[in-house]
């Protein structure tokens, strides 16, 4: 039992929490009670925050290469298109960590 809980935690910390297949950049960390998540006839709204001592920068790099190969189409800086959905990424210098939000919403 130890083992599987020990496995789950290892697992749910890979990916941006509530985004599946997103990959969590480093060692960077899940901010509690940011995910938000509304299902509408339209699409969906998701809303998640991650944060971490490291560049914005290098954050940047990192999504801007590792989203494609996951079907993300790069559409403007920041923001990546796959199906009907936009993924924006804003990144913020919280004192000596950097904030990072991620939002899906239907593409109109």
């Amino acid at each position: 039992l130890i083992l599987i809980f020990f496995s789950f935690k290892v697992f749910s910390e890979e990916f941006v929490y509530g985004l599946g297949d997103v990959p969590i950049f480093k060692d960077m960390r899940s901010i509690e009670d940011s995910y938000i998540l509304f299902d509408k006839v339209d699409g969906r709204y998701l809303y998640s925050e991650i944060k971490g001592e490291y560049e914005i920068l290098e954050i940047q790099e990192y999504y801007k290469k590792v989203l494609p190969n996951l079907g993300w189409k790069l559409y403007e800086k920041n923001s990546f298109v796959r199906a009907d959905e936009i993924l924006e990424i804003k990144y913020f210098n919280d004192n000596k960590e950097t904030k990072v939000v991620f939002t899906i919403s239907p593409k109109k």
